[in-house]
């Protein structure tokens, strides 16, 4: 594997060149700012370069935290938030020390991301050697069932979206396609009551619920995957994982509003993929707590939606709006579209900001 090492230099020196010595002595392929040759690029650029030709990143925690960039951050801070998106971050804090104000902050957005990170602690050179030794081992064999694969993963979220053109009102869509692909869910636990229970209890009555109350469910096996819905929603899940999240968006008429029929707002639309971001978060940790799905990609799509309006424009002119001329549904994805799982929880709002910003620009053509 390519290992990126990321860590303040200065005080340091013994452990960077422990982890480097653990990473090398399993093959591994390491980089780390103190080899890099002189070029044309600054030193910022070279280690953000670095931090994203790596497959993992060894993230070590001292008491400092590192000298501010322009961006306000460290430029071990950079380099964590430019890993995190893309590859396994492996963190080590530093045993009793005393952590600077700023470096406090840092570990705390780290620790936040826990769910997302390996995590471990150490005291002295020879113990982070361990640690890292058996990190990045447990790391080789939980990747033993493949290589993450972006494009088979966004070509199997693309295809369980929606076909319809046509649809009663609009309708959002979210599919999440974990990897690296493997067998998550046996068939016969697809099949457990136990299961179908606990996601309808949190599809409807949970803190990021997606499905109404008010209505009732129906639950079957359907083309070996476990399919709940309802009039106004439904929840699609597989063995390997994948899940497909399907909602109305429900619209109030505004004052001396008509009809709302074909509308869709921003913000309702934006609120609502946070939702649903959130909710497959759930999803992977309740069908999936050892972690064997490490990436998603997230594929979304709005299904009957005839103008797109902010809140405020609506409520300007509720009546009197530009009509789409196609009836296809508007597909967006990221770029690049594979994220770390923790993301789906702990950028949920971002994510849903960007992909709402990419809808709406497709249905403003």
């Amino acid at each position: 594997m390519k290992v990126f090492i990321s860590s303040v230099i200065r005080g340091l020196e013994g452990y960077r060149e422990a982890a480097t010595r653990a990473a090398r002595a399993l093959r591994h392929e390491v980089k780390r700012a103190e080899d890099f040759a002189a070029s044309s690029a600054t030193p910022q650029q070279t280690c953000l370069a670095g931090a994203r030709w790596a497959e993992v990143v060894i993230l070590i925690l001292g008491a400092r935290y590192g000298d501010r960039q322009t961006s306000g951050l460290s430029p071990t801070h950079e380099e964590y938030r430019e890993a995190r998106e893309y590859c396994p971050v492996l963190v080590f804090i530093q045993q009793n020390v005393d952590f600077e104000a700023a470096q406090q902050v840092f570990v705390r957005e780290v620790q936040d991301w826990s769910t997302g990170h390996f995590t471990a602690r150490f005291s002295n050179p020879d113990e982070l050697r361990d640690e890292v030794t058996a990190a990045l081992r447990d790391l080789e064999l939980s990747r033993a069932a493949g290589p993450i694969d972006e494009e088979e993963m966004l070509s199997r979220a693309k295809g369980l979206l929606p076909a319809e053109r046509q649809s009663q009102g609009v309708r959002l869509s979210l599919v999440v396609a974990g990897g690296p692909k493997q067998q998550v869910i046996r068939p016969k636990d697809l099949e457990a009551s136990k299961l179908e229970e606990a996601i309808s209890q949190q599809a409807l009555f949970g803190p990021h619920r997606i499905l109404d109350r008010t209505l009732g469910t129906d639950r079957e096996i359907r083309d070996n995957a476990l399919v709940i819905e309802q009039q106004k929603g439904s929840i699609f899940l597989d063995q390997l994982g994948t899940i497909r999240l399907v909602r109305a968006i429900e619209h109030s008429l505004a004052r001396n509003e008509i009809s709302a029929v074909g509308v869709a707002i921003k913000e309702e639309v934006e609120e609502l993929l946070r939702r649903m971001l959130q909710f497959a978060a759930w999803m992977l940790d309740n069908i999936d707590p050892v972690r064997r799905i490490s990436d998603v990609v997230p594929v979304v799509a709005l299904n009957g939606a005839m103008t797109w309006r902010t809140q405020a424009e609506h409520e300007q002119s509720p009546n009197s709006y530009p009509v789409r001329l196609s009836t296809d549904p508007v597909v967006a994805q990221l770029n690049p579209a594979r994220r770390h799982r923790a993301a789906l929880t702990q950028d949920a709002a971002s994510i849903a900001e960007d992909i709402v910003a990419l809808l709406g620009r497709s249905m403003r053509r």
